[in-house]
């Protein structure tokens, strides 16, 4: 585990259940692994020995000191949103039926085998790590990701997101994931791909 994940949990032993799945884990419906109110960390960090399927939606989210998911297997989702500082590290396959979102400050997503999912999204601050380019429309920073955005370097997200998922300008984070989650585009008219 530790050749896969960056921060010594077992320094927070204590304060971070680590959870182990030892024959997988499906889920019906949504997984998220989230802080709890007023709360700006997660409590529980996650093993899961096999296959993680999520009928719906798989969230995590840290802002407070990380956090992981390590999933030795293959991953399933609707959508995978991840945000703030958590380390989730797929070992084998992920495979989104609609989008990937990293988001924010500096959390990482590595994944070991292919990446297939109809729109991949990597924004502000968030990392992410595949051994093959993703089979999606890929918009992203090319310093946070180790593969090419399918927008022009000249392009900014704001340049290419539908103008109701605009706030003042600029991306509407909240309203991206809401589109992503109701499975409608989140790309301009004009701007098309055959994953959008």
């Amino acid at each position: 585990m530790s050749a896969d994940v960056g921060y010594p949990y077992r320094d927070f032993a204590r304060e971070q259940e680590i959870r182990l799945y030892a024959t997988g884990l499906t889920v019906d419906g949504d997984l998220a692994l989230e802080p709890p109110p007023g709360i700006d960390w997660n409590p529980c960090n996650m093993i899961v020995a096999g296959d993680l399927t999520v009928d719906g939606d798989l969230s995590m989210s840290s802002y407070g000191g990380g956090c992981f998911l390590l999933v030795t297997g293959d991953l399933r989702a609707r959508n995978v949103f991840v945000d703030g500082e958590p380390n989730v590290v797929v070992r084998g396959d992920l495979t989104a039926s609609n989008g990937v979102f990293g988001h924010d400050n500096y959390g990482i997503l590595v994944v070991c085998g292919r990446t297939t999912a109809r729109i991949v999204i990597n924004t502000s601050g968030f990392n992410m790590v595949f051994a093959e380019d993703p089979q999606a429309f890929v918009m992203g920073h090319p310093n946070r990701q180790n593969f090419a955005s399918d927008i022009d370097d000249d392009l900014e997200l704001e340049d290419v997101l539908a103008t109701d998922l605009l706030d003042h300008g600029g991306a509407n984070f909240a309203a991206i994931r809401a589109a992503l989650v109701a499975g409608r585009s989140i790309l301009r008219p004009g701007i098309s791909s055959d994953a959008s």
